[in-house]
């Protein structure tokens, strides 16, 4: 007996790396298809302003443009989402996504970054995809300063977990 395939997406936004080293970990240990959330005017990650524009844009609840995605999430069942934590929230590339995507009926599986921590950033991300079923969700403290490999394996473990779940229920 062949076990049939999930068809499994990681979107993600990283400015300092942290979350694209997370999403890439799970891409590879899933082989998922992956989608990065690109602003088509990008802050620059070595901006000393950087956080002050990103907090501003989270606290204005603005939607930044996006370049155009490369994948659609309706066409898969199980989609992880990973974002960094601003101004105790997720970013607002997010806001702009999930504004211009219609997710429902899917299976979800959420993850932030952050340097300490997440406020109501999974929280929040849940509110904002009513009409899901949400598998878990994990938070990574500077995953790449503080033990990148010991990271790298929590997110296979976890991102296994996920899978696990998607095909039990």
């Amino acid at each position: 007996m062949t076990s049939v395939k999930v068809k499994t997406l990681v979107v993600f936004y990283s400015l300092d790396g942290n979350t694209r080293s997370i999403a890439k970990t799970i891409q590879q240990k899933l082989d998922a298809d992956i989608l990065e959330l690109r602003l088509k005017k990008p802050i620059n990650p070595k901006s000393f302003f950087k956080y002050f524009w990103g907090g501003f844009q989270v606290i204005s609840r603005s939607r930044p443009q996006l370049l155009p995605l490369d994948k659609d999430p309706r066409d898969y069942q199980l989609i992880f989402i990973g974002t960094p934590v601003w101004a105790g929230n997720y970013v607002s590339a997010f806001r702009t996504f999930l504004s211009s995507v219609e997710i429902k009926r899917k299976k979800i599986a959420l993850f932030c970054c952050c340097g300490g921590q997440n406020g109501k950033t999974i929280d929040r991300l849940k509110k904002a995809l009513p009409g899901n079923e949400f598998l878990g969700e994990m938070t990574f403290i500077n995953p790449l300063k503080k033990d990148p490999k010991g990271s790298k394996e929590k997110v296979q473990l976890w991102a296994q977990d996920m899978m696990g779940k998607t095909k039990s229920s």
